[in-house]
């Protein structure tokens, strides 16, 4: 009676033991762009995140009314697209320049011109 309860138990452990590993997990490739989402979705945020800690524009939404880590908060929430969008704008924003030095070397450009040509 003894081995004819050990080869059912056996044959029970050999067919779950077959049966298990093709129902429990299943893994798979994924391709660059998938795996790429969402490295740049975390960077995305990261950007934003990263010039809300900066004491200016800390102090301009303190003058707004928001709290920053109110804003903070509303940053994490944020789906993908709409960090994606946010964070294309911060990085093309001037990084503190300006066109009045082009303005300027135009205007002494053509005031040279004016002396050269105008000048009697």
């Amino acid at each position: 009676m003894k081995s004819v309860w050990t080869r059912t138990i056996c044959r029970l452990l050999a067919a779950l033991m077959i049966w298990a590993p093709y129902h429990i997990a299943q893994a798979g490739m994924i391709g660059t762009d998938q795996a790429a989402t969402s490295t740049t979705a975390q960077a995305d945020r990261n950007t934003v995140l990263g010039y809300l800690t900066r004491s200016d524009v800390a102090s301009q939404l303190q003058t707004l009314g928001i709290d920053p880590s109110t804003a903070k908060e509303r940053v994490a929430a944020l789906s993908d697209q709409e960090a994606q969008s946010l964070a294309q704008r911060i990085n093309s924003m001037p990084a503190g320049a300006s066109d009045a030095g082009w303005v300027l070397l135009v205007l002494v450009i053509a005031a040279g011109v004016w002396w050269f040509f105008f000048r009697k």
